[in-house]
């Protein structure tokens, strides 16, 4: 969980709801399928474990394939490099949509592409981790894959503060939208438009203007990411493949639902799951019968050394350094007995400034590690020490 100095509560608020929208829509890891390295077709009434020679063949003649992921699951994005490797070897040429990063950082993108930056400079110029905040290392093996094969790659992400608007005050009142050549969001379905609301009242209440906002808030992530494909595919005349997190994907809702809005195009939707119990414990498709993928495909068991270290706080970057918001419950950071309020400004030795400096410090820490925290807390400076889970816990 994070914040910006930038943002208000309303931002804040859009940031927890949508990821667990996320969360909400995304398979449970112990309720899929059992034989790893194989695709279900969730409209096969019998279930059985399909290859990839089949899924592959029914992405002939279509304009955008997009592939879901939950974002801090190596496998995910292993499994999203197969696949680009597989479409491109079918194809000859794709172009690749990332919903990583917002429209501004298109620059750096084609500047990745052409071979003209490093990865230190790629992260520095991109603001990785002030936009995205996951560890690049899962992303690596895709932003390698479109630089060694000459693959554009295309930012379909919009600005924080965009969103934070539409979520406090709504599309129309929006003064950013016609800068960014926004349309206006179809609008959601009946399910989709449930499942949202559902969503908010677990999170933020029952403020009735504030849930349309949410929805509307959702519908604006969805719509740019649409055009932005929409972009890339006009810019390339290629198939374009959409790297997506499945809470936007799933039962066709939202990026699906504004492409169709746009045009008549030929969408695949292929999300992952890991192995786990059979596959009919699956929502596979909404009461409507809307599938929740065109295919699912089954990944390993999740281990510990997929996911990445987490301290578990509410960081809230200020002029006065990287204040402390709210601990979790049971986290590493209440563990090392880190408190609202607390500032951080040194990790491991080495002085932190921002959010972003400090999460890759974690994120790069070794399993079982003690970590030294170095904080002022009533102005006055305290050593902390953050003990890094070993990864059979």
């Amino acid at each position: 969980m994070h914040a910006f100095s930038l943002s208000g509560i309303a931002f804040k608020v859009l940031i927890v709801s949508s990821l667990s929208l996320s969360q909400a829509w995304s398979i449970d890891l112990d309720a899929s399928c059992n034989t790893p390295g194989t695709w279900v077709i969730p409209d096969d009434p019998d279930l059985f474990p399909v290859k990839h020679s089949s899924v592959l063949s029914g992405a002939e003649d279509m304009d955008f394939i997009l592939l879901g992921e939950q974002h801090d699951l190596a496998p995910h994005h292993r499994w999203q490099t197969q696949m680009l490797s597989a479409l491109l070897a079918q194809k000859d040429h794709i172009a690749i949509g990332l919903e990583m990063l917002p429209r501004a950082s298109q620059p750096t993108l084609d500047s990745w592409v052409n071979g003209e930056l490093t990865l230190k400079e790629f992260l520095s110029q991109s603001n990785w981790y002030d936009l995205w905040r996951f560890d690049i290392e899962l992303y690596a093996p895709i932003l390698n894959f479109a630089r060694d094969n000459q693959v554009p790659l295309y930012a379909l992400n919009i600005s924080k503060e965009l969103i934070s608007e539409v979520s406090a005050n709504g599309w129309h009142a929006n003064s950013a939208k016609t800068d960014l050549d926004i349309s206006e969001p179809a609008p959601a379905s009946a399910r989709y438009r449930a499942a949202l609301t559902e969503v908010f009242h677990q999170h933020e209440g029952s403020d009735d203007k504030q849930l349309d906002y949410f929805i509307e808030a959702q519908l604006t992530w969805d719509r740019a990411f649409a055009e932005r494909l929409v972009k890339a595919k006009k810019d390339t005349s290629r198939v374009v493949v959409g790297i997506l997190g499945s809470g936007h994907l799933t039962y066709g809702y939202g990026v699906k639902h504004q492409l169709n809005s746009i045009d008549d195009f030929n969408i695949l939707t292929w999300i992952p799951t890991a192995s786990g119990k059979p596959c009919t414990s699956l929502d596979l498709k909404d009461q409507d019968g809307n599938l929740i993928a065109d295919a699912i495909f089954i990944t390993p068991k999740i281990s510990m050394e997929s996911k990445k270290h987490k301290l578990g706080v509410f960081l809230i970057d200020s002029d006065n350094g990287i204040v402390v918001g709210d601990v979790l419950e049971n986290s590493i950071a209440a563990q090392s007995g880190l408190q609202t309020n607390d500032i951080i400004f040194e990790v491991a030795g080495q002085a932190v400034s921002t959010s972003a400096e400090l999460i890759a410090l974690i994120q790069n820490q070794t399993a079982g590690y003690w970590l030294p925290i170095r904080i002022k807390r009533n102005d006055q400076p305290l050593d902390l020490i953050a003990k890094i889970p070993p990864n059979n816990h």
